[in-house]
């Protein structure tokens, strides 16, 4: 590796652990040769988003600027630094990000899925999305964007650098009297208190499988209050909490999928908070945010779960949650899960109580509460983002759900 390379190495180092922001270098031709960080772009996102750090690296080759601030259509953030050699030909790009400027509310959500024409079923996954991204200052961008211009500008000194790092022990006296620590005590940990520690930890997975939150709750500060276990890495508290914590995630996952939790639902959730974890700090960090995946993990059983009804009724209702924006009809949904037509329908009104058509509106009705608030987005085109191409038609199944029309229950907003 020459010494260019070398220095452009250590440069994208430094810079993700200065930022804890994914980093990246790419090259004139478009190779990822560096990069370090957890974001990746959920797979059900990428056959609508392209790859928008290799795009941002093409752009860079012509124009004048040393440092960039990028937008994109997602709403997420990128800082670029372009490299040249010395005769300014391009080299490459260094790429800070994705990162956000803002909250990820329910408005920037539904704004990006009107934007860009994606089906509303991609809502959950675009959260859970942002919730795993960096939220930045404008100050701390502005530092990050000095930071990479401070390291790019000195990069012909940085290739010949070689510090000297060495050790030093200093001896201080101490004017202070020292008083005897009391003596600790360090009882081992009893059979008794393993075995009650390993049934509750039982009981809170039949909770979460059930979505039972509260229950949970009470049962998780039961563990805690038996004392914690010794740390498993003695010289590093904080990475044994997160490897105890990442356990937990798999756990919570396992429970979720035991309570007829989708595989995708699993998989947003799990990934978001692996992600996290691994960003923590501190390990109050880490419990505060045990107690926010434990909740949501609950949530997402008790409002997605599938368990009590029969393999095509589950396919059926799957089917309907990731295409609702899409034509749906007895015909299409029965081709799609390979039933008749008779079966499906037959067994979906055992089943749900309800016909195809009337779950199937009452899910895009629910949808659209979610997406009235957002003063961004008309009637017309809540109708056409839930699945109704025909307003006239919204308007009726609405009036017939919530007792009012859309722009009447607007107004009450």
């Amino acid at each position: 590796m020459q010494l260019a390379e070398k220095t452009i190495k250590k440069i994208v180092e430094y810079t993700y652990l200065f930022t804890n922001i994914d980093t990246i270098f790419i090259d004139k031709d478009s190779n990822s040769i560096w990069e370090y960080g957890h974001n990746q772009l959920p797979e059900t996102l990428q056959p609508y988003i392209k790859d928008i750090r290799k795009q941002l690296n093409q752009e860079r080759v012509n124009d004048d600027y040393d440092i960039l601030f990028h937008a994109n259509e997602l709403k997420t953030y990128y800082i670029s630094a372009k490299l040249c050699n010395e005769g300014k030909d391009f080299h490459g790009t260094i790429i800070v990000g994705p990162f956000l400027f803002e909250e990820p509310s329910a408005t920037l959500v539904q704004d990006v899925l009107f934007e860009n024409r994606l089906p509303i079923s991609l809502k959950h996954t675009i959260t859970q999305y942002y919730l795993s991204l960096s939220l930045l200052s404008k100050y701390k961008s502005d530092m990050i964007a000095e930071f990479l211009s401070y390291h790019i500008a000195s990069m012909d000194k940085l290739t010949n650098y070689r510090p000297k790092i060495g050790k030093a022990k200093n001896r201080f006296q101490n004017k202070f009297e020292v008083l005897p620590a009391p003596i600790q005590d360090h009882p081992v940990t009893s059979v008794e208190a393993i075995e009650k520690r390993y049934s509750l930890s039982n009981e809170l997975m039949s909770a979460v499988e059930h979505g039972d939150a509260a229950k949970a709750q009470k049962i998780r500060n039961r563990v805690i209050s038996i004392g914690k276990l010794p740390d498993r890495l003695p010289n590093d508290p904080l990475r044994s909490e997160k490897n105890l914590a990442f356990a937990s995630n798999t756990s919570f996952r396992t429970a979720a999928e035991r309570g007829g939790l989708h595989p995708l639902y699993m998989h947003n959730i799990s990934e978001k908070f692996a992600i996290q974890i691994e960003k923590t700090t501190s390990i109050q960090q880490l419990a505060d945010l045990l107690i926010v995946m434990l909740r949501e993990y609950c949530e997402a059983v008790r409002k997605y779960s599938l368990k009590n009804y029969s393999f095509l009724i589950r396919k059926a209702i799957e089917y309907i949650r990731l295409h609702l924006e899409q034509e749906l009809s007895l015909k299409t949904i029965s081709a799609a899960i390979h039933s008749s037509t008779y079966e499906l329908s037959r067994k979906f009104k055992k089943e749900t109580g309800l016909t195809l058509t009337d779950y199937i509106n009452i899910l895009r009705i629910k949808e659209a509460l979610y997406l009235m608030e957002n003063r961004n987005l008309s009637i017309t085109d809540i109708a056409y983002m839930t699945g109704f191409n025909d307003v006239n038609y919204f308007t009726k199944v609405f009036k017939k759900l919530k007792g009012i029309t859309p722009s009447a229950y607007r107004k009450h907003l």
